[in-house]
């Protein structure tokens, strides 16, 4: 076809309009899949996780409490432990222990004899001892102030090593432990 030519109209076929109206009515949507079943399994999850929730903060705090039932019980015990250790020193040290033999009339050995166990055989010789007036036990110590000399912050710093202070050949220290000295 040229750009020159008519254009023809083409007849229309098969569609005539009817002279009634149509009705219009109303479309239903179809019907739910799914009966509620996911949204109760959702809630029920949903609850289920809430009292979980609920179980565990309420069984660490009933741990908490147990624990520190336990350290209180921990930490009665532990001074009970050092009581006992402290009333156990005080009786077991050197000292009480010559007190007590002075007690009974117990006197210290010039030259002691010991017995071995292998073979029974007995080492040294034993004399009998005698009493010994000059000899006395200390078991507890004032602490004596000690003057420590001014020094500039240059020089080197004292010792604080306890000094003993003896009566005899049984002694204790400054701080109360139990030493023995040579005369």
């Amino acid at each position: 076809m040229t750009q020159l030519a008519t254009a023809r109209s083409a007849p229309r076929t098969g569609t005539r309009r009817s002279t009634t109206p149509r009705r219009l009515r109303v479309v239903a949507p179809p019907p739910a899949a799914g009966s509620g079943l996911f949204l109760g399994l959702c809630v029920l999850l949903l609850f289920g996780g809430f009292v979980s929730v609920l179980v565990l903060n309420t069984a660490m705090a009933k741990g908490s409490y147990t624990m520190k039932g336990l350290q209180r019980q921990s930490d009665a015990l532990a001074d009970t432990q050092d009581d006992l250790q402290h009333a156990l020193d005080q009786v077991s040290g050197p000292g009480p222990l010559a007190q007590r033999a002075r007690a009974l009339g117990m006197v210290p050995a010039q030259s002691p004899a010991f017995l071995r166990l292998s073979d029974g055989e007995v080492l040294g010789v034993a004399k009998r001892a005698r009493k010994d007036a000059s000899f006395s036990v200390v078991t507890e110590t004032v602490a004596v102030p000690r003057r420590v000399p001014v020094t500039t912050p240059s020089a080197a710093p004292t010792s604080s090593a306890p000094t003993p202070a003896s009566t005899g050949s049984a002694s204790t220290t400054q701080r109360g432990r139990p030493g023995v000295t040579k005369d």
